[in-house]
């Protein structure tokens, strides 16, 4: 962008950085026209991805669209995590119950059943024991069988039978159950994000939708960030914007889908186990997974500009790679506390995901700061910075 041209008459009329000078309306200025211009991107991108979701529920094809194909993405891991925390603690469960449940004779059940009767089915009387008992006696359950199904044992019913047989069958009511937890789990028919009011799967899509769309017109705002940034520097500095600008989009988008398809996963995985630990079922809200799930892989792109701030500032001479890494105890110390202030949950697990990487960054920062040194005041010509008049 070309610089702008200072109204002001200034003291110095030798100074050769006048035509890039500017008063802080000018900044203001700038800020107004870049923070517009982002904004009708991520508007543009959006009102592009409500059409494209239209027509992919209008096709039936559940991969055109923007809102609604990242939906499924951004859910799937805490669905696959908990549908994974159910299945395995029901089938702990089946191997520790079912397979040590007890078959006594009628008396001995009717007994423990008379008992449970007695104290108003209050399960708490019953011992261990007890309960196996129960566990191994078995319950009627009606049933109704079609009449071809003994076809190949019978052979073809008369004209007058009937066509369906409606009889008994005794069935162990935890063998039941568990066969149809497993099934619900194998057939994925079942939801484990829950929504409390009807509005709030509306409000949740808006949400997704606006991500999707800062995502995707990230290469546009990261521009106008840097353009404004840009605005206010010298010619010689400006030139390190233009060379940041491809990196820091490219660390912003890395830190978005590492945050999505490893530390995300991660995260919930580890938090279910002290669920599993503790013997707590989770029932996990739609609204509060999406908070998460949607402002952590922003908070991680942002994050990921960490190396890019430092080589900036290196590169303009006010820190040097042995600055940052005489100061390395009190970076980890800000990293540490960024991470805990900027994450939505108050859990240590989300974030070490976060800190890791952003230590490990700024680590690299250090090593490219002392191979591609920057600006050394020290090593400026003298009788040259006295010319320029400031």
């Amino acid at each position: 962008m070309p610089a702008r041209k200072s109204q002001n008459t200034h003291e110095y009329p030798d100074d050769i950085f006048d035509d890039t000078r500017m008063t802080f309306g000018e900044h203001l200025e700038e800020l107004r026209m870049r923070m517009i211009r982002a904004l009708m991107g991520l508007v543009v991108l959006m009102c592009i991805g409500f059409v494209l979701d239209g027509i992919g529920s209008a096709v039936g094809n559940k991969k055109i669209g923007i809102g609604k194909p990242m939906f499924d993405v951004i859910t799937d891991p805490v669905e696959t995590q908990v549908r994974d925390f159910y299945y395995r603690r029901n089938r702990e469960a089946e191997k520790e119950k079912l397979q040590k449940m007890e078959r006594s004779g009628e008396d001995e059940v009717e007994r423990v059943r008379k008992k449970l009767r007695d104290a108003d089915n209050a399960l708490s009387v019953l011992d261990d024991d007890e309960r196996r008992i129960l566990l191994g006696a078995p319950q009627e359950m009606p049933v109704v069988i079609k009449a071809e199904a003994f076809i190949p044992v019978f052979g073809p019913p008369k004209k007058d039978a009937p066509k369906e047989i409606a009889t008994t069958i005794l069935v162990y009511p935890g063998y039941l159950s568990s066969l149809s937890n497993q099934g619900d789990a194998l057939v994925g028919a079942k939801s484990y994000l829950t929504a409390l009011s009807a509005q709030e799967s509306l409000v949740v899509y808006f949400k997704v939708s606006i991500v999707c769309g800062i995502v995707l017109s990230s290469p546009w705002l990261l521009f106008q960030f840097w353009a404004f940034v840009g605005a206010g520097l010298y010619p010689h500095e400006k030139r390190y914007i233009r060379l940041i600008f491809l990196p820091s989009l490219i660390l912003f988008v890395s830190g978005v889908l590492l945050c999505q398809f490893v530390v995300l996963p991660g995260a919930v995985k580890a938090l279910l186990k002290f669920n599993e630990w503790l013997g707590i079922d989770p029932d996990i809200r739609l609204n509060e997974w999406l908070g998460l799930a949607l402002i952590l892989p922003l908070v991680f792109g942002v994050s990921f500009q960490t190396p890019l701030v430092m080589i900036f500032l290196n590169r303009i001479g006010l820190f040097s790679a042995e600055d940052y890494l005489k100061r390395w105890r009190y970076a980890c110390f800000i990293l540490a506390l960024f991470a805990a202030i900027i994450t939505p949950t108050p859990d240590i697990v989300t974030m070490g995901y976060l800190f890791a990487p952003m230590f490990g960054l700024y680590l690299v920062g250090i090593a490219f700061c002392h191979y591609f040194p920057g600006f050394d005041p020290h090593d400026a010509d003298e009788p040259a910075l006295e010319e320029i008049a400031v």
